[in-house]
């Protein structure tokens, strides 16, 4: 009986561990999305008035 009660108590603190595992691995995950899309908004900002000044302008004939 000692013997389950030990097994029951390791059963819920892997649980307990797993849990915290997949909570952090899930935020760290969305802070990678996260920094991906704000480098990618920051790329097209920066490069947004670039592409203004690089329009070909139609020739005069």
């Amino acid at each position: 009986m000692l013997v389950g009660l030990k097994q029951l108590a390791q059963k819920e603190d892997l649980t307990t561990a797993l849990r915290k595992i997949k909570h952090t691995k899930n935020r760290q995950i969305s802070q990678a999305f996260s920094h991906t899309y704000l480098v990618g908004a920051v790329i097209v900002l920066i490069l947004s008035p670039i592409d203004l000044l690089t329009d070909r302008k139609p020739l005069k004939s």
